[in-house]
């Protein structure tokens, strides 16, 4: 059987690594300074005295200095991924949570719009919908402007979506349907407006296109 210079030389070729001789519990443990690292090098070494694959030229006692080296190391790359695994599972999380605060914001402002929606239907003056809602004319004003936007920037995102379109192009599109920022479906319209070429418009959607072309250079 072929005889390596270390210990580390061993298991740089030939392995195991530390997961092969731990419990994840342990591995906990270790990370934490609770465990010792010197019980799992004798680990190590009770397997290796057994050995019929491979051994090493060094005495036990240099062999345990080298195994106690090799498992800081590996304690070093496991607490590096554990890191990484938090940060992409915090990131993850705030992802989900700033979706989830979307969609509420959606709920909340088609209610919202629809309320106010109903009170004009029904004949109330902008006077009165912005006192019942407790908010200054001119917030109402920017209100129904900004369902206006939305609702004309969706139309005409929808448009451009049904054209040929890259799939970078059309995520960026899709992304902006219903979104309650009107700049930023601004932005996403004329992005798109700009890879294509529209030769292919139907009736009307000429016209309805450089109204929404020229309402979004006006918020963009």
């Amino acid at each position: 059987m072929p005889t390596y210079a270390t210990i580390i030389d061993l298991l740089q070729m030939e392995g195991p690594g530390l997961a092969d001789y731990v419990t994840a519990d342990e591995l906990d443990q270790l990370l934490d300074g609770a465990l010792p690292h010197g019980l799992i090098a004798d680990r190590y070494i009770g397997d290796l005295n057994g050995s019929t694959f491979a051994n090493v030229a060094t005495d036990e006692d240099a062999t345990r200095a080298d195994l106690l080296t090799w498992i800081g190391w590996e304690l070093e790359v496991a607490a590096q991924y554990r890191a990484e695994d938090a940060a992409e599972d915090a990131a993850a999380a705030l992802r989900a949570h700033a979706a989830a605060q979307a969609r509420q914001e959606r709920i909340a402002l088609n209610g919202r719009d629809a309320i106010i929606e109903r009170a004009r239907e029904n004949g109330a003056t902008k006077d009165a919908i912005a006192k019942a809602l407790q908010i200054s004319r001119p917030t109402l004003d920017k209100w129904i402007q900004d369902r206006k936007d939305r609702a004309l920037f969706n139309e005409v995102i929808y448009a451009l979506i049904r054209r040929d379109t890259s799939q970078t192009d059309q995520a960026m599109l899709f992304e902006a349907l219903g979104i309650r920022d009107t700049s930023g479906q601004a932005s996403a319209f004329l992005a798109g407006l700009s890879t294509r070429t529209l030769d292919d418009l139907r009736d009307g959607e000429r016209e309805l296109l450089d109204r929404a072309e020229k309402r979004a250079r006006e918020l963009a």
